[in-house]
């Protein structure tokens, strides 16, 4: 009996590990700007950023460094209005060198607001996944097809011991 308890409390540690690595992928971290860092582009270059993360796949649990000399900050404003004007209030980023983690769907948008530096091509838009944010009440699911076979799996050594 207590062989059979063990096989499925066994059985219950495997599956979880299995559910839990599904899809797992290793995690990138991003320096903004490559080499370059985060400053403003060369020749005023506006879309030197946009440019940059178009290159990029950005997937959750990626992160985006942002390092730079000088005085610069780096906000994250909240929606495609605010960066294409270049709003300077929002979630300011002071210090050089933070690293900022991409945990969900949707475009988190980045301006430097120190003077005119967003004008001047100082800003980001980071693409994360398909770029469409969750909607609000999307609670995280184990998918269906996993479901099924951990129950199946668990009546099947269940009732095989019986």
């Amino acid at each position: 009996m207590s062989s059979r308890i063990s096989m499925v409390g066994l059985f219950f540690i495997v599956s979880a590990v299995a559910i839990s690595l599904q899809g797992a992928n290793a995690a990138t971290t991003y320096t903004v700007g490559d080499s370059l860092g985060w400053t403003i582009p060369p020749n005023n270059s506006v879309g030197y950023y946009e440019d940059w993360a178009s290159n990029k796949t950005f997937q959750i649990g990626d992160s985006v460094v942002f390092n730079w000399n000088g005085t610069h900050t780096a906000t994250e404003v909240f929606s495609e209005e605010e960066y294409e004007n270049c709003t300077k209030t929002g979630l300011v980023i002071a210090t050089s060198g933070v690293s900022v983690l991409l945990n969900a769907n949707g475009t988190r948008y980045f301006v430097c607001s120190v003077g005119t530096h967003c004008e001047q091509g100082m800003k980001v838009a980071i693409k994360v996944g398909n770029g469409i944010p969750p909607p609000p009440s999307a609670a995280p699911s184990l998918p269906v097809g996993s479901l099924a076979a951990v129950i199946s799996s668990i009546f099947i050594l269940f009732f095989s011991y019986m």
